[in-house]
């Protein structure tokens, strides 16, 4: 039983610590007219602090962050491309670059939340309940240092007349660094963005330390709040003079009391800001800028002696009671605490790789992402937007920027003619297919599979005759004929290898029709192949409707293999002919399966007004394919239109949305219905949705998935307004 005892008592002193970095969201989105979405959030936030039973801490770095690697990446480029048109591009992107970088001070941030608990809890625990109680991922992850290499404890100087840590060794433009402690809240009331947000915008790396050192049990709270509350009556019963302080502090007790009587707890919380400067003037400057924006809200005291290198130790992973320093704490209780966690909210710039994909709307930070962010795997993504909304324009942008700063080619797909505009801009070959003019071989060898091959052709010949072969006798007769003469056409029969066979020497049309009706079996089988051969070589051979466009060699070069150069299709001059515009996607967009699946080298397939080719059973099963299979290939899919209902229509069309990751929303006024109601968009607020249906021109919503969602706007060069303005 002494020994159960003793074994008990040890485990109860062990401390796991555990800390994870939490990705920031963009507070703005919380931001609704009737301030509901505030408040959800404050009582989010609220709901975590208290089911807080052990010492906690959240952590906000900030440190100015600037465009200069990125101006440097796009200028080496410039100087060893050989290509005129990119190479003038490239410049005019570097332009762009040091604008944004001339009229703006960019910060970059992290957050961090650590925990100090027994051993019955894991460090993936903690990150599961951070992730799901403030809806914004969060990773188990060690902290990342404040500072590099030696510092000492350097006494009050004639520039900078506090306590401060200096460099020590060699300096290599290392900064001092000075530490401030809270020891008293003042009775005014806090929000989400005063005062940390004021201290925030300020331009020097700072740090922000939220400690929760204690959160008290319900009860005790009680009692001692009681007791204050108690004492400040008395106070104010026997004082002769007015006590407005003491006033003030009776009826904040009072409100915390009826706080913790509703389910609130009670938090000891200390405030530490951590601020470097290059020097002790200019570190003089920061400390007297943050401590005048701050002392309406709190009282900060700079640490003296070793409570100054104490102070810098709440930015490491050592638990408040291992620290040791003098505590000055003050008590609040979880919902207005919660308020002291608006930081996560502060998004800020969070890296330079990728493709630039606009410019938060508030103008704070340019947005970067890279659609290969594994080596490979690459995300698909659904663009909506309304006429006029400025979707085109920011595609156009895009594929621009990621072919040019990145070398990903694209292919883009697109039924209006507006496709020009970006084929003369970068100078890739524009195809635009005509039924009188091009030809388009059904039976081109797309799959080295035969069987995969003759499933492709049997669903052209559907898509010509405008019906499917199965679901009845008859139907899976003639489906099971088309497939047996394409057989011998190809030679399958021989062991002939598909993709040896050139496309001179591909089979046509009137090949299919001569091989049905020379099929021999019983006689109602053979009727039904020469009454099936009848009917498509009426639509597709002589002077049939299709025979121009489909009864040929295609004299179309669809192959990209080896070529890393971009292509646009335009289809406009096919919209006329629905029957042959689904051929001519189709054959498009096969040739591009065939060759994607040959490489890994990454390349973006773009196919706008997606709702057409959902009219054809063969190119949405097509497009499901693609979106399947292309990622791990390194190939990124965007499927375009105007509504985001089209891609939750139906069942298949539900596949293409469940493998795109990312949904860029473009003003989407009419069709709000989707976003209120269906599964996929429950993480989105009220202010998500009031901002959707009243997205300005080029204004947009980036929702990645695990990722977050940003409010961007397509900040563009003039060079490429002048580029893509007709978009």
């Amino acid at each position: 039983m002494v020994s159960t005892t003793k074994k008990r008592r040890s485990r109860k002193k062990e401390v796991v610590t555990h800390t994870c970095m939490v990705e920031p969201f963009d507070i703005a989105m919380y931001h609704t007219r009737d301030g509901e979405g505030l408040s959800s959030l404050q009582q989010r936030f609220g709901n975590w602090l208290r089911g807080l039973s052990f010492p906690s801490r959240f952590i906000y770095w900030q440190m100015p962050a600037d465009l200069r690697d990125r101006i440097q990446y796009v200028a080496d480029l410039a100087r060893h491309e050989n290509d005129t048109l990119k190479k003038q591009i490239l410049m005019e992107n570097r332009r762009n670059y040091e604008q944004l970088q001339n009229a703006a001070n960019y910060h970059r941030s992290f957050c961090g939340i650590g925990m100090w608990t027994d051993d019955s809890i894991t460090s993936n625990a903690v990150a599961s309940s951070v992730s799901g109680s403030f809806d914004t991922p969060a990773y188990v992850s060690p902290w990342p240092k404040l500072f590099e290499g030696n510092y000492r404890l350097s006494e009050p100087h004639s520039s900078f007349n506090y306590w401060h840590l200096r460099p020590v060794g060699r300096p290599g433009g290392r900064m001092y660094f000075a530490f401030m402690s809270s020891y008293e809240f003042m009775p005014v009331d806090w929000n989400f963005f005063r005062p940390l947000r004021q201290v925030l915008a300020l331009p020097y790396p700072l740090a922000l330390c939220i400690d929760f050192p204690k959160t008290w049990d319900r009860n005790e709270a009680i009692s001692s709040i009681e007791g204050t509350l108690l004492a400040t009556k008395v106070h104010l019963s026997t004082t002769t003079s007015e006590d407005s302080k003491s006033g003030k502090k009776y009826i904040d007790c009072k409100k915390t009391l009826d706080e913790l009587n509703s389910g609130d707890l009670l938090h000891d919380i200390q405030i530490v800001i951590g601020v470097a400067a290059p020097d002790r003037e200019s570190l003089k400057k920061a400390c007297d800028e943050i401590t005048a924006r701050t002392k309406a809200f709190f009282r900060l005291r700079h640490d003296v002696g070793q409570q100054q290198a104490k102070a810098a130790l709440f930015f490491s992973d050592k638990s408040t009671k291992l620290i040791g320093n003098e505590p000055t704490t003050w008590q609040v209780t979880s919902r207005e605490a919660a308020l002291l966690l608006g930081p996560l909210g502060y998004r800020k710039l969070s890296g330079l790789a990728g493709t630039m994909r606009g410019q938060s709307a508030d103008g704070a930070f340019p947005f970067f992402y890279n659609s290969w962010p594994k080596k490979k795997i690459a995300t698909h993504e659904i663009v909506v937007g309304l006429t006029g909304s400025g979707k085109t324009f920011s595609l156009n942008c895009f594929l621009s920027r990621q072919y040019i700063e990145e070398g990903v080619a694209f292919d883009l797909l697109e039924p209006m003619g507006h496709g020009k505009i970006i084929a003369e801009a970068v100078g890739a070959p524009l195809f635009t297919p005509s039924a009188h003019e091009t030809n388009m071989n059904p039976l081109d060898i797309m799959y080295p599979d035969p069987t995969e091959q003759v499933i492709h052709v049997i669903r052209l010949v559907e898509t010509m005759l405008g019906r499917q072969f199965s679901g009845t006798q008859q139907g899976n007769h003639q489906k099971a004929l088309v497939g047996q003469a394409l057989a011998r056409l190809y030679g399958v029969n021989r062991g002939v290898d598909l993709f040896s066979i050139q496309t001179h020497q591909t089979p046509i049309i009137e090949d299919l029709c001569d091989e049905l009706a020379r099929i021999e079996a019983k006689s109602h089988v053979q009727r039904i192949a020469r009454d099936l051969a009848d009917e498509i070589a009426g639509l597709c051979t002589g002077a049939g409707p299709y025979a121009r466009f489909v009864n040929a060699t295609t004299n179309l070069d669809l192959s990209f293999r080896g070529k890393r150069t971009p292509r646009v299709f335009s289809f406009n001059k096919m919209s006329n002919d629905p029957e042959l515009l689904a051929i001519a996607y189709t054959q498009v967009l096969t040739a591009i399966r065939r060759d994607s699946l040959a490489d890994e080298v990454p390349r973006t397939i773009a196919v706008d007004e997606v709702y057409r080719l959902m009219q054809h059973p063969s190119l949405l099963d097509f497009l499901v394919e693609a979106v399947k299979t292309f990622r791990t290939r390194r190939k990124k899919v965007i499927v375009i239109d105007q509504q985001m209902r089209v891609f939750l229509s139906s069942e298949k069309a539900k596949l293409l949305f469940e493998n795109c990751p990312i949904r860029v929303v473009f003003n989407q006024r009419s069709g709000m219905d989707v976003f209120r109601e269906h599964v996929a968009f429950q993480h989105l607020t009220e202010q998500h949705l009031q901002t959707i249906s009243s997205l300005g021109r080029g204004y947009f919503l980036l929702d990645i998935q695990d990722h977050g969602v940003f409010y961007l706007y397509m900040k563009a060069s003039q060079a490429e307004v002048s580029r893509f303005g007709d978009s």
